[in-house]
C-alpha cells in the first residue's frame, strides 16, 4: 500500500489530505523490490480522481495514476485495474473486484491520487461525487482507508474494525 500525503488544516479545523500522490523514487524502489521478489501473481488497483464535483479539481492526478499504471505493467504486474474519476459506486465496485482478485495474489498494491480527509482518527479517500457537508458524511460518502487495507491484508484491516457494543439484559 503506497500513499504520499500532503495535508493542511481546513477552515473548519479538520485535517485535510490533499494528494495521495506520486513519489518517483519510492515508487520505483517498491516496484524494483516487488519485481526482484519474483512473485507469481502481482495485481494492482490504480485510481486517479481529479474531476471533483463539490470541491476543487486536481490537475495532475489522472496523469500520475496513468504513469503509475504504465510503470507497474512494465514491472510485471499481471492485473492492472486503472480507473479515473470514480464516483462512490464505481469506487466501491472497483475495490470489491480488486479484493476478490487479491485473495490469491502474492502481491497486491493500491495507488490512489485524489482528495482525502481524516475524521476522528480514520482516513478516507474521496470519490468525485462525494458530498461532505459535515464529518458525519464521511462514512457514507467516502471510502475508509481501512477498507483499502482490508482488500490487501484482510487480517490487518479487520483489526481496526470496532466491535459493536451490545446491551445485555
Amino acid at each position: 500500500l503506497l500513499f504520499w500525503v500532503s495535508s493542511w488544516k481546513h477552515r473548519s479545523g479538520r485535517q485535510v489530505m490533499v494528494r495521495f500522490g506520486f513519489i518517483t523514487a519510492l515508487v520505483l524502489g517498491l516496484i524494483t523490490s516487488v519485481t526482484t521478489a519474483s512473485a507469481e501473481k502481482r495485481i494492482a488497483l490504480v485510481i486517479g480522481n481529479s474531476a471533483y464535483q463539490s470541491v476543487a479539481r486536481l490537475s495532475n492526478t489522472v496523469n500520475d495514476s496513468e504513469a503509475i499504471a504504465a510503470l507497474l505493467r512494465k514491472s510485471g504486474f499481471e492485473i492492472i485495474t486503472s480507473r479515473q474519476n470514480l464516483g462512490k459506486l464505481g469506487f466501491k465496485r472497483s475495490l470489491r473486484e480488486f479484493t476478490l482478485a487479491a485473495l490469491d495474489a502474492d502481491v497486491a498494491l493500491v495507488y490512489f491520487a485524489g482528495h482525502g480527509i481524516e475524521v476522528k482518527g480514520t482516513n478516507y479517500l474521496i470519490p468525485v461525487d462525494a458530498k461532505l457537508a459535515s464529518d458525519y458524511d464521511a462514512e457514507d460518502e467516502a471510502v475508509s482507508l481501512y477498507r483499502i487495507i482490508d482488500a490487501i491484508e484482510p487480517e490487518i484491516g479487520r483489526a481496526h474494525v470496532r466491535t459493536p457494543v451490545t446491551a445485555t439484559s
